[in-house]
């Protein structure tokens, strides 16, 4: 009998692997056998098979083709499942909604075309921002100044440095001992006096059509003009008309608290002249004046 038991675990064995159960071999059938029947021989052996069948069930269904199961349900045929619902075909999940088509999100709304975005609105196209507001025109540079689009950078037309002729200064009326050619800035010995303060004037011919943006003036020891207006005209022939504030008035301007230090207004807008006069509307004992008018050379 212990050789039949051999026999038949040896059976088992083969039975198994040739079965399609899963590829580690292992004993299904153990135990006593049935008790064999000498007359029927082929019959104990059905008996044998079919303890061996109900111990060790047959393999199991096949896996469909072109499915992959890895401990979950099987994928759909294209489809890439990692811990998540299967991705839409030709679209990409990275922990967020798709980026639509020609857009690019980083952490904040794109910026529209044309447009430059740092933190903050974009700036309008034509403008230009540094960190800070622009200054308003009429805003001073040392004391009084401003910004004009027509003429950036105002320079010095000529007074000082003697370009303009002495017959293009022209005045209400002088003194003696100061002509209106004396008035040029940083003129050495003192400046333009009139003969009488009150409604006097000192003027400069530029003789071409000059974009100008301002004046700078200087007194001369205890004499200077504290308070001014500034009038020019566009032509030769054209009526006289006077710079303004930003409310169409006619600006006055704060001139000198001294007869040394110089003092620069800024326009609140650049003017087209081609003649630029000095109005004094206060001063302090009597008007001495020294000027130079800044602008935009033709």
């Amino acid at each position: 009998m212990g050789g039949a038991v051999a026999w038949i675990l040896m059976v088992s064995v083969l039975t198994v692997l040739s079965g399609g159960v899963e590829g580690k071999q292992r004993v299904c059938y153990f135990g006593h056998p049935p008790e064999p029947d000498t007359d029927n021989p082929d019959d104990w052996m059905k008996q044998v098979m079919q303890e061996i069948r109900e111990r060790c069930p047959g393999r199991r269904e096949p896996t469909q083709a072109g499915h992959t199961t890895v401990g979950e349900e099987p994928t759909p045929a294209g489809h890439t499942t990692m811990g998540k619902e299967p991705t839409t075909a030709g679209h990409t999940t990275m922990a967020k909604e798709p980026t639509p088509a020609d857009h690019t999100t980083m952490a904040k709304e794109p910026t529209p075309a044309g447009h430059t975005t740092t933190e903050k609105e974009p700036t309008p196209a034509g403008d230009t921002t540094t960190g800070k507001t622009p200054t308003p025109a009429g805003q001073n540079i040392g004391t009084n100044t401003s910004v004009d689009s027509a003429c950036m950078s105002p320079e010095p037309l000529g007074l000082e440095d003697g370009t303009i002729p002495s017959d293009r200064i022209r005045a209400s009326g002088s003194s003696n001992c100061c002509p209106a050619e004396d008035g040029r800035l940083n003129l050495e010995n003192g400046g333009w006096e009139p003969k009488r303060s009150a409604d006097s004037w000192i003027e400069v011919d530029l003789v071409n059509s000059t974009v100008v943006l301002g004046v700078t003036t200087q007194g001369f020891n205890q004499w200077y003009v504290t308070q001014y207006k500034v009038a020019y005209q566009k032509l030769s022939s054209s009526n006289y008309e006077h710079v303004t504030d930003g409310n169409g008035d006619i600006k006055i301007f704060n001139g000198n608290t001294d007869g040394v230090t110089l003092v620069t207004n800024l326009f609140n807008e650049s003017v087209v002249a081609t003649v630029v006069r000095i109005e004094p509307t206060a001063w302090n004992s009597d008007v001495n004046l020294r000027f130079e008018v800044l602008g935009c050379l033709p």
